[in-house]
């Protein structure tokens, strides 16, 4: 299940709510799996990046942005900040690596 713009679904930034939360909490159980984008970490539910085995981390406009990834994945802002147009960090569990999408 692809969820864009989720900050628009997220209510807070604490505990995802309603069906979006239940997905996120028991849709491995019946293999139910969400991609979910969004623009700024700061404005969806804490639940989302917490929750994830695979994490996708682009671009961001504004170093605060790269800090709060830091803080939520570990992947350290100093590799987030430099990232220009199509690079990306892919992470896995506790472990990541860049990357460049080609057209």
């Amino acid at each position: 299940m692809i969820c864009d713009e989720v900050a628009e679904h997220s209510h807070t930034t604490g505990k995802a709510t309603g069906y979006h939360g239940k997905l996120l909490r028991l849709g491995r159980k019946y293999n139910i799996h969400t991609i979910n984008m969004f623009q700024r970490g700061q404005e969806v539910s804490k639940t989302i990046i917490d929750n994830c085995q695979y994490a996708c981390v682009m671009m961001p406009k504004a170093d605060d942005s790269a800090h709060y990834i830091q803080r939520k994945t570990g992947i350290p802002a100093s590799e987030v900040i430099p990232l220009a147009k199509l690079e990306y960090i892919l992470q896995d569990g506790k472990q990541w690596k860049k990357g460049v999408i080609h057209w």
